[in-house]
């Protein structure tokens, strides 16, 4: 993929972030990212995803939750990137992948979560099951994108 597709997708991460949040109970929120970082996995593949979804997700966190900028680097990062193993795989792949990868974010994040002094467990345990409707979302939505640009995407 070229450079400039990357850091194309890194802005459409970081704007689909923080464009529409909803706020969740333990100081979060939920936003669009993960559906842009699954839909750029498949399209990408594995550096793409993770790069977008790595660098995106945590410049937007510097702007609204600056603690968890390392954390979403890591969490985010790996989503990409095993999300990106289901390109030009088959569907249950190209499903079964992305889920994998939210599920290794919510495992960093409810880990990352709970080490932050200023959180802890309590936080950690109210934010798993937003993270994980957001994780199912995000696979739901990006694969939802990526079927619906794979029928106007032109044919190599």
């Amino acid at each position: 993929m070229k450079w400039y597709y990357n850091v194309a997708f890194i802005v459409l991460v970081m704007v689909s972030t923080l464009l529409i949040r909803v706020p969740v109970p333990a100081g979060g929120y939920f936003n669009l990212g993960d559906a842009l970082i699954v839909f750029i996995a498949l399209v990408g593949g594995s550096a793409s995803g993770a790069l977008a979804g790595g660098l995106g997700s945590a410049l937007a966190d510097l702007i609204g939750f600056p603690i968890f900028a390392p954390i979403t680097l890591v969490a985010k990062g790996l989503l990409g990137f095993v999300a990106g193993l289901g390109k030009g795989r088959n569907i249950v792949l190209s499903i079964t992948l992305p889920f994998f990868g939210e599920l290794i974010m919510v495992t960093i994040y409810f880990c990352g979560t709970w080490l932050l002094p200023s959180l802890g467990k309590a936080a950690a345990v109210a934010d798993l099951v937003p993270n994980l409707i957001q994780g199912f979302s995000g696979v739901l939505g990006g694969k939802l994108l990526f079927t619906a640009w794979q029928s106007i995407a032109p044919r190599k």
